[in-house]
């Protein structure tokens, strides 16, 4: 009926991927309650936090809620660096087919993402916060953001865009960190 285990946590699914120090699983109600640095990979999306509880339905993530310090990344174009985040103290996401469909970052929030236009080109990057935001996603990609009281942020053009703006506090892409495949588990 539950799990539990400690010291270096490994969770390998086609759909999602997790290391943390310690877990608590509950077959009752299918939450994975991931402690002590966890961080979270699905398809192209990392998530960490403090605590991080990854709720599911038919073996397949269906919502996470993370709490203190929240970060989501996603890698839009890992050879130039572009990365869209959103962080806050609180996040909460939902996913849809394996991948991150909405997420909404409370407590001062902060975003960047980058903007295509219709041929798939980068033309900017906009880094802003807010008390809460909202960010849809679509083919692995911000489609809309949304900002909820005392928005503020800048846009910075793509030939223009500053190194030291690239990048939210506590960025940190720890692909090197995710089980590939289930043997990984076992190492």
């Amino acid at each position: 009926r539950f799990i539990t285990a400690f010291r270096h946590v490994r969770i390998f699914n086609d759909s999602l991927q997790a290391v943390a120090d310690s877990m608590f699983y509950s077959g009752v109600d299918s939450i994975f309650e991931l402690y002590h640095d966890p961080v979270a990979w699905s398809k192209g999306s990392q998530i960490t936090g403090d605590t991080i509880l990854i709720y599911t339905e038919n073996k397949k993530p269906k919502r996470l809620s993370v709490f203190e310090n929240g970060l989501v990344i996603q890698n839009v174009k890992d050879s130039a660096g572009f990365f869209n985040q959103i962080r806050g103290r609180t996040i909460n996401g939902y996913f849809k087919d394996g991948e991150l469909d909405f997420v909404r970052a409370k407590g001062t929030a902060e975003s960047i993402y980058y903007i295509q236009d219709n041929d798939s080109a980068f033309v900017a990057m906009n880094r802003a916060a807010a008390d809460m935001i909202e960010m849809y996603f679509e083919k692995r990609a911000a489609k809309k953001v949304k900002f909820i009281r005392s928005p503020k942020g800048t846009m910075f053009p793509i030939r223009q865009l500053p190194d030291d703006k690239k990048k939210l506090p506590a960025f940190q892409w720890l692909e090197n960190k995710r089980p590939k495949t289930k043997l990984e588990l076992f190492l």
